[in-house]
């Protein structure tokens, strides 16, 4: 997978990680697809909304300072500056995509259901392809980072609240993203936000799930390509018919 834009949007990582042209990928439901390409907008579900409860764990007294990274790079910041408070990260707008580079069988299963696909990307043009102000100036912050699986322990560590995970989760290779979005219109109440981006930057590649007919998956493919312009495969998963 390659860069497909110099542009590199403000935005920032955990000092463990090297993010870059790492290659993480999303699986999804068809319906999902569709609205993204339709209409350009990416769907984030907020993170008090799902399944695992650690993930709502809040220790109101630590706040998280970061790494920024971009063409507006500045020094690692003090912990007094530019951090986001604990409150805001339980309802946090948190996209989670796997490193795995590899089709899962199990992804495939949990996540896309029969009508299903798979959208490749890499972390540099994920954030690239986000159309939200984050150059340097903004309150607006995207925190990225892969996590760790161990048993969950309410840690005085920032970023073990952040980015640890239950053991139970560990062959999806996660890879998250935090959005911390207080210029942005966001309603509260709502369980996901539609965050713009361009598709073009953002998918490398779509993969059908092995699930579809294989006739049907290959005029699909043949469809989404001819119609939004991007590279559509098959799935190389063989199943018993």
């Amino acid at each position: 997978m390659t860069t497909k834009t110099n542009k590199l949007n403000w935005y920032c990582y955990r000092q463990t990680d090297g993010c870059g042209n790492k290659p993480i990928c999303q699986y999804m439901r068809f319906d999902y697809l569709i609205q993204l390409l339709e209409s350009g907008n990416y769907y984030v579900s907020r993170r008090n909304t799902f399944e695992d409860a650690n993930e709502r764990y809040k220790n109101k007294r630590l706040t998280f300072a970061y790494t920024p990274v971009g063409n507006n790079t500045y020094p690692q910041p003090k912990s007094t500056e530019r951090i986001i408070p604990y409150t805001k990260i339980t309802d946090c707008p948190t996209a989670c995509w796997s490193k795995n580079e590899n089709e899962q069988f199990l992804m495939w299963k949990c996540y896309a259901t029969e009508m299903g696909a798979c959208v490749r990307t890499t972390v540099h043009n994920f954030i690239a392809s986000l159309q939200i102000d984050l150059d340097n100036n903004s309150e607006n912050i995207v925190v990225c980072g892969s996590m760790d699986y161990k048993i969950f322990i309410p840690s005085a560590i920032e970023e073990n609240q952040l980015f640890d995970k239950d053991k139970a989760y560990a062959d999806e290779k996660e890879f998250r993203f935090y959005f911390h979005l207080p210029t942005y219109n966001v309603n509260k109440n709502e369980k996901g936000i539609l965050i713009p981006v361009d598709t073009k930057v953002l998918i490398d590649e779509i993969i059908l799930s092995p699930f579809i007919n294989k006739d049907a998956a290959t005029k699909l493919a043949q469809m989404i390509s001819n119609t939004y312009h991007v590279d559509v495969k098959l799935s190389n998963i063989k199943l018993k018919v």
